[in-house]
């Protein structure tokens, strides 16, 4: 079986041209050749396709072979330089092997060709598996690093969700004891008493922490997976309270369009609201400078839509396609796993759902748009297209 062989010939004399190609093909080379002369036809040479090897004399009327090779070493390719000459000394070879040239060769003993071309390519190709391997695993390194510094946030935000519902129940009595004092208070206080106003306030928002103490700790319980008839809306503003602050601390307004007729679905109350949470702080880090967060749930035949616009940053064509794989993420080094969108999609598949992300660009926001089955209202199962 014949070896495909791209040569290129510096050489100025035809005759010796043609020899070196005569025993390549002899060799069993399936010869592809050009002759140059000067250093303006070796430029143009390296338009025309890809060279296997450089075989070179040294001494031209316009050219030599030091000026070839310092042309090739230009392009950057790793390509075999064989200097094949009749009046090159021991010098000179020497200062051209230094130089970057693989061998040298006299034309008037060139039974070392055939062997040198064998050993120069066999070379070259090991150099270039030799970089590839030193690619691959520079890009493998990359990836377990990043791999490695996403975990650690997981494990960290994990570790934070542990604390925070410590520190909810830790909460709850503090707040009992002064709910329990208020309403002493309130009742020893006639209704025309301008303290009792102060006190109705503080009431208030007693029982607004509870609430949230309260959701915080059902966020964060952990378990098998509690299947229960539940409405969206509700589990939406449920959510939202426990991001209140954060959206009114970044300037971010909510618009709610739900629709009245919504039917209730069937799901496991924590895992929606973990998916909702995500969605909401995803849609906030989208809006460093503030914006709109809208959310609508609509229908669509038997099915509930919930769609999560944002006026943020948008999502790059390029990396629309990637924003729901694990470990991808766009944001700064410690700012995000890669992980939330993930997650939000399975939770959306194991609620036998789907969950896809449009964008129009970067600028442009993004809306992501969860599809889950209504509940069937004659035995609680999932109802299912037919």
């Amino acid at each position: 079986m014949t070896t495909s062989l791209a040569v290129l010939l510096v050489e100025d004399s035809e005759s010796d041209a043609q020899l070196i190609i005569r025993l390549l093909k002899k060799a069993g080379y399936d010869v592809v050749s050009e002759q140059v002369e000067t250093a303006e036809q070796m430029r143009a040479a390296w338009g025309k396709g890809a060279w296997d090897i450089v075989i070179s004399d040294y001494s031209l009327p316009q050219f030599d072979g030091r000026a070839a090779l310092t042309l090739l070493r230009e392009t950057g390719q790793d390509i075999p330089f064989i200097v094949v000459s009749g009046t090159i000394g021991e010098e000179t070879a020497v200062a051209m092997m230094k130089a970057g040239a693989h061998d040298y060769l006299l034309k008037g003993n060139l039974a070392r060709l055939t062997p040198a071309v064998e050993r120069e390519l066999a070379q070259a190709e090991t150099r270039r598996e030799r970089k590839r391997a030193e690619a691959e695993l520079a890009a493998r390194n990359e990836e377990l690093k990043a791999m490695t510094q996403q975990l650690w946030q997981t494990a960290k935000l994990a570790t934070m969700g542990e604390l925070a519902a410590s520190i909810a129940h830790e909460l709850n009595n503090p707040l009992a004891t002064v709910s329990l004092r208020v309403e002493d208070l309130l009742a020893g206080i006639p209704p025309d008493d301008p303290r009792r106003q102060a006190l109705e306030v503080i009431e208030q928002e007693v029982e607004r922490m509870g609430l949230l103490v309260s959701n915080l700790l059902q966020f964060s319980r952990r378990g098998a997976q509690q299947i229960s008839t539940l409405d969206v809306r509700e589990e939406i503003a449920k959510t939202l309270e426990l991001v209140h602050y954060l959206l009114r601390q970044r300037r971010i307004a909510v618009v709610q369009d739900f629709a009245p007729d919504a039917p209730m679905i069937q799901a496991d109350r924590q895992q929606l609201r973990q998916l909702f949470l995500n969605l909401f702080t995803n849609a906030s880090d989208a809006m460093p400078e503030g914006g709109t967060l809208t959310i609508r749930v609509s229908v669509e035949g038997k099915q509930v839509v919930i769609e999560i616009n944002d006026t943020g940053l948008g999502i790059a064509p390029e990396d629309l396609p990637k924003v729901l794989e694990p470990f991808f993420t766009t944001k700064p080094e410690g700012k995000g796993t890669g992980l939330g969108l993930a997650i939000c999609r399975r939770i959306a598949q194991e609620h036998g759902g789907t969950l896809d992300i449009a964008s129009a660009g970067s600028g442009q926001g993004a809306t992501v748009r969860v599809v889950l089955l209504a509940k069937n209202n004659s035995n609680g199962a999932f109802l299912k297209e037919t």
